[in-house]
């Protein structure tokens, strides 16, 4: 197999560097364990300092995916679903800055190595987000009904790039990942209750209402945080509240 021209492998040098940084971004900004963070954050390192600079094949190239795809993994699988899904989807969004670009038809023929990198890259992203989108312990209807939306959104948005960049084997990969997410969380659309407006005459304590509304003053803590109140002490009078069941 021909080596790509030189221009390929500097504007992937380019790409790789920008990629490492968005998962240097994802490392420091997902709350999960120290040593999953730091692990990342090394290898975003690495690859700014000794990989990218030093690709001179292919083999280069695959190398440099496979360690951000990795480190990608890594830190989606040890975040909380719900923390993991919102971080993958910004840094899905954030590849998509990290191809250069030129006004110049050979040039922008030799980025399409750079490109395939950034979409790669991206994908797996996405691919983390669908897969915490199912693993999320939803509360509530909507929410879960949210997650399907975003899963579509998202979809929509990377199939043409992944198809153009990658090959409609990938695309196909994603999009059933895509696909199996989304029905998994329409099976669990029965079992959650809807959110409704609640109103009460008066300011009442989060544990009163609680228990006024599900027999379980544990629940308080689930309305304080659901509706942003400073102090458990004083609920508002119109506020949102998972409906109760119906026994």
């Amino acid at each position: 197999m021909a080596s790509p021209p030189s221009s390929a492998l500097a504007g992937t040098a380019v790409s790789a560097v920008a990629l490492a940084g968005v998962v240097d971004t994802l490392a420091r900004t997902l709350p999960v364990p120290a040593p999953t963070a730091q692990a990342a954050i090394a290898k975003a390192r690495y690859i700014t300092v000794i990989a990218a600079p030093g690709i001179t094949t292919l083999g280069d190239v695959a190398a440099v995916a496979a360690g951000l795809i990795g480190a990608v993994q890594a830190l989606a699988r040890d975040a909380a679903p719900a923390d993991a899904s919102a971080g993958l989807y910004a840094a899905a969004a954030a590849t998509q800055a990290c191809a250069p670009t030129s006004a110049s038809p050979a040039l922008t023929q030799a980025y399409a190595l750079a490109r395939a990198l950034c979409v790669g890259v991206e994908a797996a992203c996405l691919g983390e987000a669908f897969l915490a989108e199912a693993r999320t312990d939803f509360a509530d209807r909507q929410s879960a009904v949210a997650a399907r939306q975003r899963i579509a959104v998202a979809m929509d948005g990377a199939t043409d790039r992944v198809a153009a960049a990658l090959g409609q084997a990938t695309l196909d990969t994603l999009n059933t990942a895509a696909r199996q997410a989304s029905t998994f969380l329409m099976a669990e659309l029965a079992t959650l209750r809807p959110i409704a407006r609640v109103r009460t005459a008066r300011s009442m304590p989060a544990m009163a209402l609680a228990w006024a509304l599900y027999r379980n003053p544990a629940r308080a803590t689930e309305l304080v945080a659901r509706n942003r109140v400073a102090t458990p002490f004083f609920m508002p009078t119109i506020l949102e509240a998972v409906t109760p069941d119906a026994n």
